[in-house]
């Protein structure tokens, strides 16, 4: 591709489940982080994404373009159901916008709205770029449900489909070549960023809304709650710290399937008013949660990157991470962070004590996770590595149409 190409504006439909405000996982965190990034630069982002509650059909932050829709069977309960109809308004949306904006490339983020971006692309003659987060097969340790089988016969589709795959480490490369058997050129390593949680004064205290923090050390996490989080591990943990509830709490932050399962066991254990799962915090409680916390923790069993760990780092918290997938690539063992093992919860009990008995050295090394992470994974970095990738999805795919390079990058915008 000529360099004078690589300057013109792109315009990308970037196609996600979830997008704030509507916040189920760290997908949505992503692609907003994302988006926001690349239309800084000769980019026209366009997101198209679920509608939630009284959210706006239409809107644009900053210079993103943010389309929701309505699944077209939006109040059918069935999961896969409602994940079809969403697909089905995502194409009807696209083909509508795309008879007054011309797109260069459609990327998706996951399997929930690749038939979508499949079809796009096929119909628009444009490339198509997936993102993979994560895979049913990682997540369950294994395939043992139809459902789970469904899910993961349509990443192996999208994953065959795509022009180019981007994963967020070494370790989903390599998760993504063994299950789908797809080619090791087909597949860019991009790692997430990790944004700065900056609390700006507010107009309440923390400890008002919780007072179960108030004067106590806290141990913090946040994520969707499923099991590939290992939450059930940081419980654990809980038991046996139990003795220093007077001085010690735990906060976990998210909502998901299993939050109110865990809020009985909490009970059950005897650990009510020590161990608190909140649910669904904003980013400006999340902010100052994390500004307030002595620990963060992530525990996971199967953690592709761990985007809420990269961000607990960044805002130079003290972080025990779990020892596998993406999340080794995060820290170096009392260094900048801490390791814990997996499913392990005497491993994390001796980590916590350890950073609550040598506060300053765990300040130091909370510090020097703050400048790693800063320096190893930024969303300037991914958005131009991705930007670089869409450049040559269009390139490879203008020269396999027989498309004359210079016509590649479309001229006309309105």
């Amino acid at each position: 591709m000529k360099g004078s190409q690589s300057q013109k504006e792109r315009t990308i439909l970037m196609l996600s489940w979830e997008y704030p405000p509507h916040i189920i996982g760290g997908l949505a965190r992503h692609v907003h982080a994302l988006a926001t990034e690349l239309a800084k630069s000769n980019q026209q982002i366009h997101v198209l994404t679920s509608k939630p509650y009284d959210s706006q059909e239409y809107e644009k932050q900053g210079t993103v373009h943010i389309h929701r829709v309505n699944p077209i069977n939006d109040q059918d309960p069935d999961f896969l159901s409602w994940m079809a109809g969403l697909n089905l308004a995502v194409i009807e949306e696209a083909l509508n916008i795309a008879k007054h904006i011309e797109f260069d490339v459609v990327h998706t983020h996951d399997w929930m709205t690749g038939p979508a971006a499949d079809f796009i692309s096929r119909t628009l003659d444009i490339p198509l770029i997936a993102t993979i987060h994560g895979t049913e097969f990682g997540r369950n340790k294994g395939i043992f449900t139809e459902l789970q089988q469904f899910i993961s016969r349509k990443e192996n589709e999208l994953c065959h489909s795509a022009d180019e795959i981007i994963v967020c480490s070494d370790f989903m490369k390599a998760e993504v070549i063994s299950l789908f058997k797809v080619p090791n050129n087909k597949i860019t390593v991009i790692p997430n960023g990790a944004l700065s949680e900056k609390v700006e004064e507010q107009d309440f205290d923390i400890e008002d809304l919780y007072p179960s923090i108030s004067g106590k050390k806290l141990v913090f996490s946040i994520g969707r709650i499923v099991k590939e989080k290992g939450f059930q591990t940081l419980i654990e943990a809980a038991v046996l710290l139990k003795h220093k509830a007077a001085d010690l709490c735990f906060v976990v932050a998210g909502n998901g399937p299993l939050l109110e399962g865990y809020r009985e066991k909490v009970v059950e254990m005897g650990l009510n008013g020590f161990v608190n799962f909140i649910g669904f915090v904003n980013d400006e409680i999340r902010s100052n949660l994390m500004k307030r916390a002595d620990v963060a923790v992530f525990s996971s069993s199967y953690e592709p990157f761990g985007l809420a760990a990269a961000e607990a780092l960044a805002a130079g918290v003290p972080t025990v991470v779990a020892k596998t997938g993406g999340l080794q690539t995060l820290i170096e063992d009392f260094q900048t962070g801490f390791y814990m093992q997996p499913g392990n919860e005497e491993s994390l009990v001796h980590i916590i004590n350890w950073i609550l008995e040598n506060e300053a050295r765990a300040e130091e090394i909370g510090r020097n996770g703050m400048i790693s992470v800063h320096e190893k994974f930024s969303w300037e970095r991914n958005a131009k590595s991705t930007d670089t990738l869409y450049i040559r999805a269009i390139s490879n795919y203008c020269h396999k149409e027989g498309i004359n390079e210079d016509e590649c990058l479309s001229e006309n915008r309105q």
